[in-house]
């Protein structure tokens, strides 16, 4: 899963939670030209632009004053969205019998990417119900190991 380069976890998220926010993700897309830091905040009732603004002049001081990242780059806040990614195995455990889409970085039966329905998760594997082509579901759990997962994000079905 995405990893936080720089170790910002540990700097942001005392001061997001004291804000009231939880820091759900960080990705940083390093570019000599234009590196984008993105963070992805979320609470209870949801994530405004408001919220974002608040967040993003917090991080901006405290990435100031750490320094932590010497390229240039652009800081970007935002809510995970309905679609959300996820960066942690415990935000597996809050979508059980939810569908994802998930990429591997290790082909299994020259395939990387899969679809299924999470069925628990441990601090080393995720169990999936896998998604058929028949739109039904695999009776026996697949094992994945969350070292193998490269990306993986809530699938909305409207």
């Amino acid at each position: 899963m995405r990893k936080d380069p720089y170790n910002l976890t540990e700097l942001l998220s005392p001061s997001i939670e004291a804000m009231g926010y939880k820091l759900w993700g960080i990705e940083f897309h390093p570019n000599t030209k234009n590196a984008i830091l993105r963070l992805y905040i979320d609470k209870e009732d949801g994530i405004g632009i408001e919220d974002c603004e608040i967040v993003s002049n917090q991080v901006a001081g405290l990435l100031d004053v750490h320094d932590p990242i010497t390229m240039a780059y652009t800081l970007e806040v935002s809510s995970p969205g309905l679609d959300r990614y996820f960066f942690y195995p415990e935000q597996f455990a809050a979508y059980k019998d939810q569908l994802i889409a998930f990429q591997l970085r290790s082909a299994i039966n020259n395939r990387r990417r899969f679809q299924g329905k999470v069925i628990d998760v441990t601090d080393t594997e995720l169990s999936i119900s896998m998604k058929l082509e028949n739109d039904q579901f695999s009776e026996e759990p697949i094992l994945v190991p969350l070292s193998n997962i490269d990306r993986a994000q809530l699938v909305i079905d409207f």
